[in-house]
């Protein structure tokens, strides 16, 4: 690295000798020009001066050149300054500054998970469900690790110390980075397609149970085909949950719970009619204060928005999308179908 900063030392200090050179050479040509052909002195200030705006293609107009032959000279002279802006200053400095640098900070990235690492969820896509996820997971203290091939999702998740490895997860030696040989459960958590192939290759590893997170229902099947122990699709969830909204409240039970690790849950409960709830954003409701359960999404409308706003209303046809035990999910269940008095 030492080496290519030397070189790129060494072409700025050439870079700027050309500059110079150029400079003082078109500045004194000018002089003469203006002497002869036009008749009029100009300091050789003046003259730098003039060359300066003109190649940096400035030109304030407050030097006038009234013959063609002038003219055509400060067009060689505009010429120039492009040529060493966008032909060499762009090229052979800014663009391996900046090449380098991003360089840097990829071969900064987390590649290889702790060797301690182990009994751990490996979660394949970062995107807000799996923020609120890793939330909760952080506050029961179970270990995990984030495989994501975007550059982006690494860069906030190592600037926020989630631990995190760099790579495609759609690759044998990726999930053997993730230390998938001692994990406990994999969550593929990225599209359809993609998913298929890490659940296909998850499962050939022994002893790991794997979940997948599927966009379009009808790919349920292909994924449980490919390996998926469990598949969860959010739309498949809010229409059993709405059919249960239809049938009454069952406040003592939460059904179509996934478990994601020991006693940790995801589910989505509807809102009842007379719950506490409705009208009430995120925040007003206080969940998170009041049960311990994060919600990590909400059905408004038949849509559903991923780590949802606290200024989120919560409406009479919401269904959440929360993340807890199976204690704190009881809690907010009575809490959506009016059974719990503030």
């Amino acid at each position: 690295m030492k080496r290519l900063d030397d070189k790129n030392l060494r072409f700025i200090l050439f870079y700027l000798l050309v500059i110079v050179g150029f400079t003082l050479s078109y500045a004194a040509i000018f002089v003469e020009l203006m002497k002869i052909i036009e008749g009029r002195r100009v300091s050789f200030t003046t003259a730098i001066y003039w060359v300066i705006q003109t190649m940096t293609t400035v030109g304030y107009g407050d030097i006038e050149l009234t013959t063609d032959f002038l003219r055509a000279f400060s067009i060689i002279v505009q010429l120039t300054g492009i040529l060493m802006l966008f032909g060499m200053f762009i090229p052979f400095v800014i663009v391996p500054m900046v090449e380098e640098r991003l360089k840097n900070l990829i071969e900064d990235f987390p590649r290889v998970a702790p060797e301690e690492l182990k009994d751990h969820i490996i979660i394949c896509g970062y995107n807000p469900m799996v923020a609120s996820l890793i939330t909760e997971l952080q506050s029961e203290k179970h270990p995990f690790i984030v495989v994501d091939p975007i550059r982006e999702s690494i860069e906030y998740l190592v600037s926020h110390k989630i631990p995190c490895i760099w790579g495609d997860p759609t690759k044998r030696e990726v999930l053997i980075d993730a230390r998938i040989v001692h994990a406990r459960k994999l969550l593929a958590n990225m599209d359809d397609e993609t998913n298929a192939s890490i659940v296909l290759l998850a499962s050939s590893f022994p002893n790991i149970e794997i979940i997948a997170i599927v966009e379009d229902v009808k790919n349920s099947k292909y994924l449980a085909y490919a390996g998926a122990d469990r598949v969860i699709s959010p739309k498949q969830i809010y229409g059993t949950q709405m059919g249960m909204r239809a049938t009454g409240p069952l406040v003592n039970e939460v059904l179509e719970s996934v478990e994601f690790f020991k006693n940790l849950r995801i589910v989505e409960l509807p809102i009842f009619p007379g719950s506490m709830l409705i009208g009430k954003s995120l925040r007003e409701a206080e969940v998170r204060f009041r049960t311990g359960v994060h919600v990590v999404g909400i059905w408004n409308r038949g849509e559903l928005t991923l780590g949802p706003s606290a200024d989120e209303i919560i409406q009479e046809n919401s269904v959440l999308l929360c993340v807890g035990t199976m204690e704190q999910l009881s809690r907010l269940r009575a809490l959506t179908t009016g059974g719990f008095k503030k």
